[in-house]
């Protein structure tokens, strides 16, 4: 008895401090799986039927939290790890915080924050985009082809909005001794909004472990919602100093609903690549009911093709199968894919 009062009453001081510190903690995530059917997976034209994970969204879960430390400043926080449901395995080369790991302050002179999170590109294209950057096609999501990668480690953040602008400054750090260039991050964004349309712009460039600049990229997009329809428009340029290769990608979109429990998605994207002249077009569609507030099921289909240039694309991290002759003189290649897929997600 005099345990459970104790306990009781140690219960009741941590909740009564947290109250007084104004201090929230929440842990959130979601479970995303489905079952996909894809064509043309090698030279020969093989197909492929695989449970795969995350094309609605990725899977995760995490914790973030707040307190208020006074004044109108606040410390905040958030830890967010990915995961694969098809086998168990953390995602994000096998990292406990994958998808977020920063700590940071908040007030009216802005938002300061450091760790591994989202680059500037990568939140503008995200904004600007029906699918928000998931694996909703079977060839890979084309901009993670030039991003130099959507997360950065070792960064510090630092956000401000005034009236209907906001915008983002960000540096991620190479952290090697003597050289402060090789492996470093710079970028940032700007985004005005009106109500419920907005227009965004960033910009970004990431150098490698020489400090040779591998990834410049500058996007630009908005969305622009006309009832249950949301229209969405982006571009985005890549240029790098390891090759004469440029690449301009369009893309337009939209989601619409139909119903309280039934929604639309569509995309088009277009990848033009110059000087080593080549081209990849996908489309995408997307049906999603919805069973609850919580969980939903999907429909996926999409298609993409290529013509012979862009097989030299020196930056497609989800090529399209080639074949070789002794030389390693390209002989033949896959010019298409389709796949569909039936999925369902589940949040909390």
């Amino acid at each position: 008895m005099k345990l459970r009062c104790i306990i009781s009453g140690c219960v009741a001081a941590l909740a009564s401090q947290a109250a007084d510190a104004q201090s929230t903690i929440t842990l959130y995530g979601r479970i995303d799986t489905g079952v996909r059917y894809s064509s043309n997976q090698d030279i020969a034209g093989g197909k492929l039927l695989e449970l795969t994970s995350g094309a609605a969204s990725g899977s995760r879960w995490g914790v973030k939290g707040s307190e208020d430390l006074g004044g109108g400043m606040q410390a905040i926080f958030t830890l967010e790890n990915g995961f694969e449901p098809d086998t168990g395995k953390a995602a994000q080369s096998g990292r406990l915080f994958g998808r977020q790991a920063w700590v940071g302050l908040s007030g009216s002179w802005g938002t300061l924050t450091a760790g591994r999170q989202y680059s500037p590109a990568y939140n503008v294209e995200f904004a600007n985009e029906p699918f928000g950057w998931a694996n909703v096609y079977e060839s890979g999501f084309i901009y993670d082809n030039y991003m130099g990668g959507n997360r950065w480690d070792n960064s510090i953040l630092y956000q401000q909005k005034a009236g209907h602008f906001s915008g983002t400054l960000m540096v991620g750090f190479g952290e090697q001794a003597g050289a402060t260039r090789n492996g470093s991050k710079q970028g940032g964004s700007i985004t005005y909004e009106l109500g419920p349309a907005a227009v965004s712009a960033g910009y970004q460039q990431t150098h490698d472990v020489n400090g040779v600049v591998d990834h410049k990229v500058w996007t630009a997009g908005g969305y622009y919602p006309i009832g249950a329809l949301k229209l969405f428009l982006s571009y985005l340029n890549h240029r790098s100093d390891l090759t004469l290769q440029k690449n301009d990608v369009w893309a337009t979109g939209a989601s619409y609903g139909l119903t309280p429990a039934v929604e639309l998605y569509g995309g088009f994207y277009y990848d033009r690549q110059r000087e080593q002249r080549g081209n990849k077009r996908t489309v995408v569609g997307m049906f999603n009911y919805k069973l609850s507030k919580r969980t939903n099921v999907y429909l996926q289909a999409d298609y993409s093709k290529i013509d012979a240039g862009y097989v030299t694309n020196m930056f497609d991290v989800y090529a399209f199968p080639v074949s070789k002759d002794a030389s390693g003189a390209i002989t033949g290649f896959v010019k298409t894919r389709a796949s569909a897929m039936v999925g369902v997600r589940h949040q909390f």
